[in-house]
């Protein structure tokens, strides 16, 4: 897909990653706002309207404005968020990199819009490594085109980033939206233990992209040849799968994907999961993950 027309279709459907809550004010100042961090941000005034509480008329700016008006002001709070994305071999299977490039852009995009401090970093064979934090759109153009690059074969024009240690690279309770299929190279999930206890003083959203044959496997009526890849090497073989054999496989998966949730729930995490490239997939699928978040914490 074009990166402009990826652009569009997340644009047509914003998500609310971070809400704030909008108040009204009498006077300038704080107030007491259910987010952490202090300060106010002028979101714009509107004219006092028949039915409000004339308590709210700001009176300094209704004198420069010579009519009644309220003032709508949203509590500011110390907020950061990261996209992880994963570039290791087994990310190169099937659809896999077009579904991650889609959901992390998708949250790059919402990141934007609630006007946090956002960035961008990547997972590979070398460790981790971070493209910075910054506001803005200016910021955010740069990072999708990171991001583009970065999933796409134009790798080697993206840039080197900078290495960053996952425990360190973040304030504590800023959150870390990790998009990766949590497989190691041999098709296990033992380094996710590793993973968890670095992550532990974040907001941490694992964002799992694993596909139908991943986290389960084909039932078959008939023996038939299904097609394989290595993705160290690449290279494709098609194999005869026998109906016993794709049960036994799918049970497997079933039971790597079910230890790998249950990993999570031991940690209270909640995690997202992205069974299919498309764009709306990611969005619908991000944007329930988070609407349940919101009313489980309200």
């Amino acid at each position: 897909m074009d990166g402009k027309l990826l652009l569009q279709e997340i644009r047509g459907h914003p998500i609310d990653l971070v809400p704030g809550k909008t108040v009204i004010s009498i006077n300038p100042g704080e107030w007491t706002s259910p987010f952490e961090g202090k300060g106010f941000e002028p979101r714009g005034y509107r004219d006092f309207a028949l039915g409000d509480n004339p308590r709210l008329i700001h009176l300094p700016t209704s004198a420069r404005r010579g009519v009644p008006t309220v003032v709508e002001r949203v509590a500011l709070r110390d907020f950061k968020v990261m996209v992880v994305i994963d570039l290791t071999a087994s990310m190169s299977l099937r659809g896999k990199m077009l579904t991650q490039h889609e959901a992390a852009a998708t949250l790059l995009y919402a990141a934007w819009q609630a006007e946090t401090t956002f960035g961008l970093a990547v997972r590979g064979q070398d460790g981790m490594r971070s493209f910075g934090l910054g506001i803005g759109s200016r910021h955010f153009h740069r990072s999708f085109r990171t991001l583009w690059n970065l999933c796409s074969d134009d790798q080697a024009s993206a840039p080197r980033g900078s290495a960053i240690h996952l425990r360190r690279c973040l304030p504590p309770n800023a959150m870390l939206l990790y998009c990766s299929d949590f497989l190691d190279d041999d098709g296990g999930i033992s380094g996710v233990s590793d993973l968890l206890y670095a992550v532990g003083r974040y907001d941490f959203v694992p964002v799992v992209i694993q596909d139908a044959l991943e986290y389960s496997f084909p039932r078959l009526r008939h023996a038939s040849l299904m097609p394989f890849r290595n993705p160290e090497t690449g290279s494709c073989a098609d194999l005869w799968v026998s109906p016993r054999s794709a049960e036994t496989i799918a049970k497997q998966h079933e039971a790597r994907f079910s230890e790998l949730r249950g990993m999570f729930a031991r940690h209270d995490i909640r995690h997202l999961h992205i069974r299919k490239p498309g764009v709306d997939e990611s969005r619908v699928a991000i944007d329930s993950f988070f609407r349940h978040r919101r009313r489980l914490s309200s």
